[in-house]
């Protein structure tokens, strides 16, 4: 696989501490979704932790099928989120174009450690759009 650094830019240290208490994350093995309506797609989003350690490479797996599970075309675009706030994005923003499965590395900055991140994946297809989110807290080790 090839590795791809995220381009994480951070707001000034005021808004950081004013939004630090939003957020949250239940820990599960699931992205949660943030739609509300039924969509004629499914998309997971998927890594091996919420823990992902500063500058090694952290995989993450994206899938969408229609609803019969067969793969479809779909596009992604990832953000980094501090509460409700963007502060990044992954690849400066850049839009990928796939069929199916979406497979990359992300190395997260070590600025990034200390903050409760969330990492939105924006996933359109067939005309709709689901977005993924999955709480993230960089480690350093």
């Amino acid at each position: 696989m090839r590795r791809k650094p995220l381009q994480l830019v951070l707001l000034a240290v005021s808004v950081l501490a004013f939004t630090a208490a939003c957020g949250g994350s239940s820990g599960t093995e699931k992205a949660t979704t943030k739609n509300a309506t039924t969509l004629p797609f499914k998309a997971t989003f998927s890594a091996p932790t919420h823990h992902p350690v500063v500058n090694k490479n952290w995989p993450i797996t994206v899938t969408v099928s229609n609803l019969s599970g067969k793969p479809i075309a779909a596009t992604l675009q990832m953000n980094v989120l501090l509460g409700s706030l963007q502060v990044g994005q992954v690849d400066n923003g850049k839009i990928h174009r796939f069929v199916g499965r979406y497979r990359e590395n992300i190395t997260w900055p070590k600025e990034s450690v200390g903050h409760k991140l969330t990492l939105q994946a924006v996933i359109k297809a067939k005309g709709k759009t689901k977005k993924l989110l999955w709480a993230v807290a960089v480690v350093s080790k």
